[in-house]
């Protein structure tokens, strides 16, 4: 009898002990991700699971190459006085005032384009859009105070339909300096702040492996960010789940 007791206790003992080692075994299997210090550096790679790339809907894009024209919008103004000599029929000055800085940042090179402000009496006769009125850079009025006067620039617009009359204010899209060059561009989902800043994204080396780059920005552009420094083009970088990357390499939420 009491060689009965003690079979059972060791066959329960040994039950108790591989289903110990099996939930261990199913733990290890299922762990979502695990981290690798990057020597020299403070970052870690980053390692998923194929599961847990798919839970989070991880997303990647390549970094690229575009030549992304800059412009910005300013008000300016229709000029002419007894004292300036209009440089032909149909032609009038837009004067722009700017600051020497915003001088600086203009490519003169390029056309501007026009808009009237007040043009509720034109749209009322009819349903054409105001494509606007193309103007390049001019010397401007010859103008004995000019010299006085606040830095500006003038652009010409030549023709007799414009409608422009002395005095009115507009609207014209000056091209900045630095576009239509090529730019290495990312997805603006892809670019992670932190705490201090800082701007990173997290790129895709190799399957399930996930590295955090710094990058520096130049400036946002609608849905893309112009870099100044990043990863090379064509390098994949994550544009969902770099919240939860960030989590998992720092212990903190982004």
């Amino acid at each position: 009898m009491k060689h009965g007791r003690r079979w059972r206790v060791v066959i329960l003992a040994g039950l108790l002990l591989a289903a110990c080692t099996q939930r261990a075994a199913t733990s290890e299997r299922i762990q979502p991700s695990y981290i690798e210090p990057i020597e020299g550096t403070d970052l870690k790679r980053v390692v998923l699971t194929e599961k847990a790339v798919e839970r989070l809907g991880i997303q990647t894009a390549p970094v690229g190459e575009q030549e992304v024209v800059r412009k910005r919008a300013v008000g300016g103004e229709v000029v002419t006085s007894l004292d300036m000599q209009l440089p032909g029929p149909g032609v009038f000055w837009v004067r722009v005032a700017l600051s020497e800085s915003e001088l600086n940042q203009v490519d003169r090179g390029q056309s501007a384009l026009v808009l009237a402000l007040d043009r509720d009496d034109d749209e009322e006769d009819g349903d054409e859009e105001d494509d606007g009125l193309t103007a390049e850079v001019d010397e401007g009025p010859d103008d004995d105070d000019a010299e006085e006067a606040a830095p500006a620039l003038f652009y010409v617009v030549r023709g007799a339909e414009h409608n422009l009359a002395p005095g009115q204010r507009v609207l014209i899209e000056l091209t900045l300096s630095g576009s239509r060059v090529p730019r290495k561009v990312v997805p603006y989902a892809a670019v992670l702040y932190d705490v201090h800043g800082d701007t990173w994204v997290y790129t895709n080396p190799e399957p399930l492996v996930f590295v955090r780059e710094p990058i520096v920005v130049d400036y946002i552009e609608g849905d893309l960010v112009v870099l100044l420094e990043g990863p090379s083009i064509g390098t994949a970088v994550v544009t969902v789940g770099v919240a939860e990357l960030f989590g998992a390499e720092t212990g903190v939420s982004k």
